[in-house]
């Protein structure tokens, strides 16, 4: 009869969960084995013997250990494995051998694993082995604890399975599973079991029965008899695959109803042996979707191909940059062989540009600003192009950073058709300034005559001096004073009619006003017209071309002298200078004539447009174009007084490059 400490040793730990009846006598057998070691010293070979030809039939391995983990006797299946010898594992701590090298924590729960045995515990645990370099095993492992009559434990016994095929077919079936679940809670339109020839063999469900028989008649039905042959085949092809693989298989098809389209997923798992599961899955909502998006995607991608407007998007915290396809048309690129980032794009830029971009966008990052920039960029065969970048950033569900979105144009033909215009616009001004000329003639002629007059007086007044031997120093100063102003004057005309480029810089406005007063003085003097002028600063700086900008005041100055001149006495022109908002400056010429009709408001910058009897009506359209061109705007209010009231604004400030404009 056994001990009460020995019954206690048959006890095994909750994670034991093999048949008891067995291992019972397996821990009786190996009781009587351990002790072997006990037997007097000459019947210890004949034991052994026993022993390794017992070991030598386990599946895997088995090994008898003293209690502190020393390796006594093992079977030959784990030495040939790994062709050891049995010298070089024997006498070695178990935890120590090259089995268990590959990791220290493995090695820690062997060594924790010996000591609960040496407890009394019979401990059971699974785990890997290392073989050799390429191959690893999964191992059930057993270690027990061997008692003596005494009752105390003097070996310990230890025994392991290989459980790699154990563990492949457990995962297969858990994933298989999990997989069968997945797809049931979408509650398919109808699911059932198929054999591999075909054949559905039952457990049919589901409420998709408008393309197919009722589900009572579908058993044993073939699923060819069942669907179009085209679709038939299909179900064949999957089951091929499907046996080939040991996978999942699926597919798409369609079938008309009503004249309707509609489109089902079928999808094939495996499940028992020569049995498939076949879930099939009403998807025309998810495809008719599909092709609205695709249907869209077609209209934005020819869009853009037509405006030459592209699209991206940033994530500056990886810097992964996407292009449209437009995109890569604009900048000449191949979609294939290039991977954008914002390095990469820095380097298309212009070089004479690239700083401003990346200020641009610096500064869109920091601020949360959005931007609108023109510049140029280079393509692959050296070709500059003028572009148009629109972006701003935006933060999106489960992202922590920001993203920026944007979108570029291709400006070229525009920046192109800008300059023509521009040219022809500075042909036109030109003419219309030699035109002008030529109605102020008389009155330049007589504001050149006052200094040519002057001149001569102080010419004869000096000889007069020289004669009589008197100083003549100051009527010299006068002279060369006269002499000045005619040759500024003169100049000014000459700047006037020369035909030139638009060349915009800062300059002082009222001083343009000045010389368009002065260039129509006569005409100011012969109508009896009174100037008054209204400015908080007389010195006031605006960034435009500063000739055309005379031009146009000399336009508006000259219509509103015309404009008063049947008019009845006081007949007052006010011009008045002012900064009306942050950069921005605004001129505002005030007259007293009989204003303009209401019919004319509308299209009065319109060309040939005009209140004059003999007038050609380009004069405010130029105006207007020219004001246009330098940044500015020209419009027209009535004058509540009576009369008429024209406003310009000019800029005053100089843009980083006329050909990049930020905006914020």
């Amino acid at each position: 009869m056994d001990t009460p400490t020995e019954q206690k040793s048959l006890q095994r730990s909750s994670h034991f969960i093999s048949n008891p009846a067995p291992l019972t006598q397996f821990n009786e057998n190996s009781k009587r084995e351990a002790l072997i070691h006990r037997l007097p010293e000459k019947q210890l070979p004949l034991s052994s013997q026993h022993t390794q030809n017992r070991f030598g039939n386990l599946f895997a391995f088995e090994g008898v250990f003293s209690i502190e983990g020393i390796i006594l006797e093992l079977n030959r299946v784990p030495l040939e494995t790994s062709q050891f010898k049995t010298s070089d594992v024997i006498g070695k701590s178990f935890w120590e051998t090259y089995w268990w090298s590959y990791s220290s924590e493995v090695q820690q729960s062997l060594k924790q694993a010996f000591r609960k045995a040496a407890q009394g515990e019979v401990i059971r645990f699974e785990t890997k082995v290392q073989l050799s370099e390429s191959r690893m095993m999964d191992l059930d492992i057993t270690f027990e604890p061997y008692y003596d009559k005494a009752g105390k434990v003097c070996q310990i016994l230890g025994s392991a399975v290989d459980i790699t095929d154990r563990l492949i077919a457990e995962k297969r079936v858990t994933r298989l599973t999990a997989q069968i679940e997945a797809m049931l809670q979408v509650k398919p339109d109808l699911f059932f079991h198929m054999s591999i020839d075909g054949t559905i063999v039952g457990d049919v469900s589901g409420k998709l029965n408008d393309f197919l028989l009722p589900t009572k008649v579908l058993h044993q039905k073939q699923i060819c008899d069942l669907f179009p042959d085209s679709v038939g085949s299909q179900f064949e092809l999957a089951i091929d695959q499907l046996i080939q693989t040991q996978k999942a298989a699926e597919f798409e098809y369609t079938l008309q109803s009503d004249l309707c389209t509609h489109w089902f997923q079928a999808r094939l798992l495996p499940y028992l042996p020569e049995e498939v599961l076949v879930i099939i899955q009403d998807i025309s909502e998810r495809r008719k979707t599909e092709i609205e998006v695709n249907r869209v995607h077609s209209r934005l991608h020819e869009a853009q191909r037509l405006a030459h407007i592209g699209s991206w998007e940033w994530d500056p915290q990886n810097d992964t940059l996407w292009w449209s396809e437009e995109v890569y048309r604009i900048l000449k690129l191949p979609e294939s062989e290039h991977q954008p980032d914002y390095h990469s794009f820095l380097q298309i830029i212009h070089e004479e540009d690239r700083d401003l971009v990346s200020r641009v966008i610096v500064n869109t990052l920091k601020n949360d600003l959005p931007f609108s920039i023109e510049h140029r960029i280079i393509r692959p065969n050296g070709e500059i192009r003028y572009v148009h970048q629109q972006a701003a950033l935006k933060y999106l569900p489960g992202h922590s950073t920001s993203l920026m979105y944007g979108t570029i144009q291709d400006i070229t033909k525009k920046h192109e058709t800008d300059r023509m215009v521009q040219e022809y616009r500075d042909e036109l001004a030109h003419v219309s300034r030699l035109s002008v000329m030529g109605e102020l003639a008389a009155g330049l002629s007589h504001e050149l005559n006052q200094p040519l007059t002057a001149i001569a007086n102080y010419s004869t007044a000096i000889k007069a001096l020289l004669e009589q031997g008197k100083d003549i120093s100051e009527l010299v100063d006068k002279v060369i004073q006269q002499s000045l102003r005619s040759g500024e004057f003169v100049q000014r005309l000459r700047s006037l009619v020369k035909k030139r480029k638009q060349q915009r810089f800062l300059f002082n406005i009222h001083s343009s006003i000045r010389t368009a007063i002065q260039l129509i003085s006569y005409q100011i003097h012969l109508k009896q017209i009174e100037i008054q002028s209204l400015a908080e600063n007389h010195f006031i700086m605006v960034y435009a071309d500063q000739v055309q900008i005379e031009q146009v005041l000399v336009n508006l100055l000259k219509n509103a002298v015309e404009a008063m001149a049947h008019s009845p006495s006081p007949r007052i022109l006010t011009i008045s200078t002012a900064a009306v908002e942050r950069n921005v400056i605004q001129v505002s010429i005030k007259d007293t004539g009989p204003g303009i009709p209401a019919d004319l408001e509308e299209r009065l910058f319109t060309p040939f447009t005009t209140t004059k009897k003999d007038g050609v009506g380009i004069g405010l359209s130029l105006s207007h174009s020219l004001i246009d061109a330098s940044g500015g705007k020209l419009w027209y209010t009535p004058n509540p007084e009576g009369g008429a009231i024209f406003h310009l604004s000019l800029p005053a400030f100089q843009p980083h490059q006329d050909h990049a404009d930020s905006t914020a």
